[in-house]
């Protein structure tokens, strides 16, 4: 099940701060209190999309470092095929090459069940 999205109970509270404050508001004030509670809303939504960019480029950095890790085990293993590269055309040969020495483990350990 996903998580509610950053910010949610951020928004939430602010918008029944908004409405107590709506109530208790003086008529003729309305407009004035209802145009500065909608720039709060904007200001506050911008804070959550910003902080949301901010953990995206994180894990993505975070990710990008395991691929380096991955590729520099596999290289220093002696495994062929492996050496540390950004290439997107590189990358996808070697994610190829993992998955199928994954599938020749997975038979290989078939094989072992079977005569067993």
């Amino acid at each position: 099940m996903l998580s509610p999205s950053p910010g949610t109970g951020l928004k939430q509270e602010l918008f029944h701060r908004h409405k107590e404050a709506q109530q208790c508001c003086r008529p003729h004030n309305l407009p004035l209190l209802r145009a500065a509670q909608q720039r709060e809303m904007e200001a506050v939504e911008q804070r959550i999309r910003e902080e949301q960019r901010m953990m995206d480029e994180k894990i993505v950095l975070e990710l990008d470092q395991k691929v380096i890790d991955q590729q520099s085990t596999l290289e220093k293993a002696g495994v062929s095929g492996f050496y540390i590269t950004t290439n997107p055309q590189e990358l996808t040969l070697q994610m190829n090459l993992l998955e199928l020495i994954r599938k020749l483990q997975q038979k290989e350990s078939e094989s072992e069940k079977a005569f067993s």
